[in-house]
């Protein structure tokens, strides 16, 4: 992407992961002093500089790990040539490295090019893309060589846990495999989650190699600078491959290295905070494109790896729109599938860039795809894009009547086995509905009700009358064709008929875009509580598109209600007020319930009662997520103290 962005004018590039930070002047200044008293000129020993490696080693042993420097650390020349010489060392030709997907895009290139082949384990989209020790369990065979994973993740932003990853550990030491870690993200946190490294594992040295490189933590993304830890035994191999390769890292790299160890934490934390407050904003912008786009919280890093709503024209082949928003709105991203097989339909943003660029790019963005919206990427690309969750043609072409009975057929055995499955296990259902924030909406409500309830919350976030029952049922269409949607019926049978799954709540996305949308999904599922999210955001002003969401919200509204069920709706939105106007059992939020003190810490005011916020929440998605979280805990009999512990940051999930 960046190669193509270089020849077209005026582009805003999002894509490549480089702080737009200069290397602090008092590592430059160290470095010109070594380049005029000619110390840089000829190699240094192959693993490094002594001085350096000794600072490594303290580094290391500050964080709770004690290397040799004379024969357990290496210099290498960034993370990425680390990683390629272990990997170069480790493995044979036909081996497998298990990796998490989305992963890194040169983590599958590096092994192929070691004779090895990735085994992608994907990471659980709905709860923040976290790590599945138990599905890497299964991935791993009598070929597996090694386990390949960042922490936090690129592209995703996430943190693994403590106890996954001593899992993972545990996985690595009983099938004898290699265990590398790539921490290269490790110094920008934005919450209370911590990163930890098995290299702090007792008795798993010879198990572990654990890289970091300077690029990120000191702006240092030019130098190309890191370094690479593990038991003795496993260095002297690695460092034969360093050898071959590049002799050693550049010896001016080296002692900028040097003075960035000596520099201290104090540019790290300047840099942090700045990365944090640009997630922030971008969050924000994400936000108010929430017509387009599907969001996790990064808690790490400085990326976001949003997903395309399935309506969205190209939504399916990430790397056509990432060229066609290229070309057309001049801002560059990176396509989903470039970071594994589950990566495609995401774009990767970097928020590394100035503020500026990223205004400038969203609102780019922003114009793009409201061209998109109206008037679609031309017949062509939406022909080929439209997934089998999207709804079809209102008068589909004459040859193409046999499939669209076969679709309908197919949506009315989903729909029984949808409700069948319901009235056997019985779970209160909480729906979301509106235009604006609800995956952010979906993720707040299951994380305050996972501590006090069994909780499910559906597999994709965008649900029409064929992706909510496969959400009820607790599958989804794995791929496109005929052949998949067979495949994911057969499952939802299966799950329907027989599953035995202990779920007390449900959480449920409702897609409205055409009349009759409301009716459509009620036919699977009648909520005990809807939640009502903003309808009229900036990004149309089609007002006839918008009255047929406040219509179909109405119908939803009215329909709950009046079956006895509750609902929870946004009055900050004129639209939603309009469409709840003569429904009983409504109670409503609105952001003058947020109370925020100069700190920037805040509170929620709701029923009479103040609620004090430690939680990292951003943006007014989720100011409104937990508004309304608080009601419909509530409404599901949560005791008080349960939710204000939760408030006040007594729970994460990593």
């Amino acid at each position: 992407m960046e190669l193509r962005a270089a020849r077209l004018p005026d582009v805003v590039s999002l894509a490549q992961g480089i702080p737009s930070f200069d290397t602090p002047e008092p590592i430059r200044d160290y470095v010109r002093e070594k380049i005029a008293a000619g110390d840089c000129s000829r190699y240094s020993l192959t693993p490094g500089l002594p001085k350096l490696r000794e600072l490594i080693a303290e580094s290391l042993r500050r964080d709770g790990m004690s290397y040799d420097p004379e024969t357990e650390i290496i210099v290498s020349c960034g993370a990425i040539e680390a990683i390629s010489a272990t990997l170069l060392a480790a493995i044979e030709p036909g081996q497998e490295v298990v990796l998490p997907s989305p992963t890194y895009a040169s983590y599958p290139e590096v092994i192929r090019m070691a004779g090895g082949v990735p085994r992608f384990v994907p990471l659980v989209e709905e709860q923040n893309f976290d790590l599945d020790p138990e599905a890497i369990a299964r991935a791993v065979t009598r070929r597996t060589a090694a386990i390949l994973f960042g922490n936090p993740n690129n592209p995703t932003g996430t943190v693994y846990s403590r106890a996954q990853i001593e899992r993972v550990a545990a996985i690595a030491e009983e099938n004898g495999c290699l265990l590398i870690t790539d921490e290269v993200y490790k110094d920008f946190l934005y919450n209370d989650a911590e990163l930890f490294t098995p290299a702090r594992i007792d008795g798993l040295r010879s198990r572990v190699v654990r890289i970091f490189s300077f690029s990120k933590a000191y702006g240092m993304t030019g130098w190309r600078v890191g370094f690479l830890h593990s038991d003795a035994a496993n260095v002297r191999e690695i460092l034969k491959i360093h050898d071959a390769l590049v002799t050693c890292a550049p010896v001016a790299s080296q002692y900028a290295a040097i003075a960035a160890l000596e520099l201290g934490d104090r540019t790290i934390e300047e840099f942090r905070l700045e990365f944090r407050r640009r997630r922030d904003r971008t969050l924000g912008h994400l936000d108010r494109l929430s017509h387009v786009f599907d969001y996790q919280k990064p808690n790490a890093s400085y990326f976001v790896f949003p997903r395309v709503k399935d309506t969205v024209p190209l939504a399916r082949d990430s790397r056509a729109l990432a060229i066609d928003l290229l070309e057309r709105g001049r801002v560059a991203l990176v396509p989903g599938v470039a970071f594994g097989p589950t990566g495609e339909a995401h774009l990767r943003v970097s928020f590394s860039r100035r503020t500026e660029d990223l205004d400038l790019a969203f609102e780019r963005i922003g114009d793009y795809f409201d061209r998109a919206w109206r008037s679609g990427l031309g017949a062509d690309h939406r022909a080929r894009d439209l997934p089998s969750t999207s709804e079809p043609p209102r008068k589909p072409p004459r040859a193409h009547h046999g499939t669209a009975r076969l679709r309908t057929a197919g949506i009315r055995v989903l729909q029984l086995l949808s409700r069948r499955y319901l009235a056997r296990v019985r779970p209160r259902c909480v729906a979301i509905a509106g235009l604006g924030g609800k995956t952010v909406m979906k993720r707040w409500l299951r994380e305050m009700l996972e501590p006090v309830r069994r909780v499910r919350a559906n597999p994709r976030s965008y649900n029409t009358e064929v992706g909510l029952p496969l959400a009820v049922l607790g599958t989804e269409i794995e791929g496109r064709g005929v052949r998949a949607a067979v495949e994911a019926v057969a499952r939802a049978t299966v799950h329907g008929l027989f599953s035995r799954e202990p779920v007390d709540v449900l959480i449920l996305e409702m897609g409205l875009r055409r009349a009759g949308d409301a009716r459509a999904l009620l036919g699977s599922v009648l909520p005990d509580v809807l939640v009502l999210t903003p309808i009229a955001p900036s990004f149309t002003g089609d007002v006839s598109f918008l009255r047929t969401i406040e219509t179909e919200v109405a119908t939803l509204a009215r329909e709950v209600a009046g079956r006895g069920g509750a609902v929870v709706a946004c009055r900050d939105d004129a639209r939603v007020v309009a469409a709840i106007e003569g429904v009983p059992r409504v109670t409503t939020f609105g952001r003058e319930q947020v109370r925020i003190d100069g700190s920037g810490r805040f509170a929620l005011e709701s029923g009479g009662a103040t609620y004090d916020v430690g939680l990292d929440a951003v943006g007014d998605s989720s100011f409104y997520a937990l508004l309304a979280g608080v009601e419909v805990a509530r409404l599901l009999g949560v005791e008080d103290a349960a939710l204000r512990r939760f408030l006040t940051g007594g729970r994460f999930t990593h």
